[in-house]
């Protein structure tokens, strides 16, 4: 397991998601507004990238 961490594009507030080892890219909501993103793994192991889903 792996954690990734990313920052929300709508409210900025970062956000944690456990995943499998093999994960490169997952879908989360926002812990705080709830928004959903696309997530997807970036060049720092643990700090994602995340785009907004509508």
């Amino acid at each position: 397991m792996k954690t990734a961490e990313w920052i929300c594009t709508n409210c900025g507030v970062t956000n944690r998601k456990l995943v499998a080892t093999d994960v490169v890219e997952t879908k989360d909501k926002c812990v705080t507004c709830r928004a959903k993103h696309q997530v997807a793994e970036g060049s720092r192991p643990v700090r994602w990238s995340a785009t907004a889903l509508k």
